[in-house]
């Protein structure tokens, strides 16, 4: 193949598929931390089949490096979830126009994972190219939605089974603090558990382990215990994941100043432990955790080969939002308070909006106001002032389309279980469930387990009002036509919306 100036960034096992699909022509992140109250509520429901992966599953090979990519060779890419052409423009360092010449692409063509695209190299010098899990793996998507934490980390028998701690006003076991970060932060707890065992043994070693206050190895007093280290593991995760998928993140930056540029053709869940490890070890130790030894050999101890689980793509070409109402009375005003800004931690990406009703005092008062059921749905989740409901009525978090209603408080709050629709109350807005300086609702989209921005491909649209990014975090406006409103907390003249105006 070098004689032809190719370079294969696919398995060798595609390669005629790509060459035959490449013949006839190609075709067209200040969050919400730290939850206090009572423990999730969550729907009482019919045990579901563990969803079929969507590859096939193959066996664990070893691993074999590519050399360096080399100025001047054609590139044979597969198109991946998440991808698009100005994307990849940017991470091979290719002008756009001469990546949609060499694929008879016009500008704004959507991309289709698994076809092929030809990219001429232009990088060299780029850092491993050895992708650890699909994206699947990293978020909590479909395929992690049966897996029982709780009773997988009893089974094992290690360290982490016999932990308790004192989180959210409960003593919890290791399982259910795992489980907490995992549902708070939208990431696969099998990647929680083998990111854990891989930095201390919790998971397999039922030995006392030699580090017991700070399991990642994240070491700052206030991240400290099992919940923080997960829940700021989670976080970082969350970071480099989403920032890959925006393309806001090309290098790696270590701990003593050096930097390593991302492999243009790695996944963004494979970017994401990549941008973990760099935010703990310089480039040596960061290497071994990133290789076919590293994580990837912890997660294949304990679950398997990661890629035989893939549920790929986890957002798919041309996604819509379906048609969402405004979350409150109709013909109430609410003050839009908050623009796009941190779904969860500050990690996450820019995918929450924020309302506050009307009231005559600040700070976090009692309201008699109703927060509303933007959708028909099933609650899946109820507790720590979170509702999450699930659109497509599987009572399965992870998949498909879900609104997470966060802020709503105990009294009043609807219970795990049951079907509302458009307009149903499903609770008051407060300043539970998270750090608030007011009374307020804080509304977020996921689709498949990933935190859809509230600007972008899908934007956010509440009852015709679309949001859009401000010039920083918690900025941002709200079109409906001609109108437009403001993010701020100031007079209604600038940021009261209705579903009359």
């Amino acid at each position: 193949m070098t004689s032809l100036r190719i370079r294969l960034l696919i398995p060798a096992v595609l390669l005629l598929a790509a060459v035959l699909a490449c013949t006839g022509g190609a075709t067209g992140t200040g969050g919400h931390v730290t939850p206090v109250g009572t423990a999730y509520a969550t729907a009482t429901l019919p045990a579901f089949p563990t969803p079929e992966p969507s590859r096939t599953p193959t066996p664990t090979v070893a691993f074999t490096p590519l050399a360096p990519l080399s100025p001047g060779e054609t590139l044979l890419y597969r198109i991946q979830s998440g991808d698009t052409l100005d994307l990849l423009a940017q991470r091979f360092a290719v002008p756009l126009a001469d990546l949609l010449s060499l694929n008879n692409l016009a500008a704004g063509d959507a991309l289709t994972p698994d076809e092929i695209l030809f990219i001429p190299a232009r990088l060299d010098g780029n850092g491993p190219d050895f992708k650890i899990v699909p994206d699947s793996e990293l978020v909590y998507s479909l395929g992690a939605a049966g897996f029982d934490t709780v009773r997988f980390v009893e089974e094992r028998g290690g360290y982490l089974a016999g932990y308790r701690e004192y989180v959210r006003g409960a003593m919890r076991s290791g399982g259910e603090i795992v489980q907490m970060a995992a549902l708070d932060n939208s990431i696969n707890p099998r990647i929680l558990l083998a990111i854990l065992d891989y930095q201390s043994g919790w998971v397999s070693n039922s030995q006392d382990p030699a580090e017991k206050v700070y399991p990642i190895g994240y070491r700052n007093s206030a991240r400290n215990g099992l919940f923080g280290q997960l829940d700021w593991l989670a976080d970082t995760l969350n970071l480099g994941y989403y920032r890959w998928r925006d393309g806001s993140v090309s290098a790696i930056d270590f701990p003593d100043g050096t930097q390593q540029r991302i492999h243009p053709a790695l996944n963004s869940g494979s970017v994401a432990v990549q941008f973990l490890f760099s935010r703990l070890y310089n480039e040596q130790d960061w290497a071994q955790a990133v290789g076919p030894q590293g994580v990837y050999a912890a997660y294949n101890a304990l679950f398997g080969n990661p890629f035989d689980k893939a549920f790929d793509p986890l957002i798919p070409k041309g996604l819509t939002q379906p048609d969402l109402a405004l979350p409150f009375v109709p013909g109430r005003e609410w003050l839009f308070i908050s623009g796009p800004h941190a779904a969860w931690e500050p990690g996450s990406p820019w995918a929450a909006l924020d309302f506050a009703p009307p009231s005559m005092e600040g700070g976090c008062v009692k309201s008699d106001e109703w927060v509303t059921a933007p959708v028909a749905g099933l609650v899946v989740r109820s507790g720590d002032g979170v509702v999450v409901l699930d659109l497509d009525g599987d009572g399965r978090e992870q998949s498909g389309w879900d609104i997470v209603l966060q802020h709503i408080a105990t009294e009043g709050r609807v219970p795990a279980g049951r079907t509302v629709e458009v307009g149903d109350p499903v609770g008051h807005p407060s300043c539970e469930g998270g750090r608030a300086t007011g009374t307020h609702l804080h509304i977020v989209r996921k689709f498949n387990g990933e935190w859809i921005p509230a600007d972008g491909p899908a934007p956010f649209n509440l009852g015709g009002w679309v949001a859009h990014f401000g010039a920083r975090e918690y900025k941002g406006t709200m079109t409906k036509g001609s109108d437009t409103i403001i993010a701020c907390e100031c007079s209604a003249e600038v940021s009261g919306i209705s579903s009359d105006r």
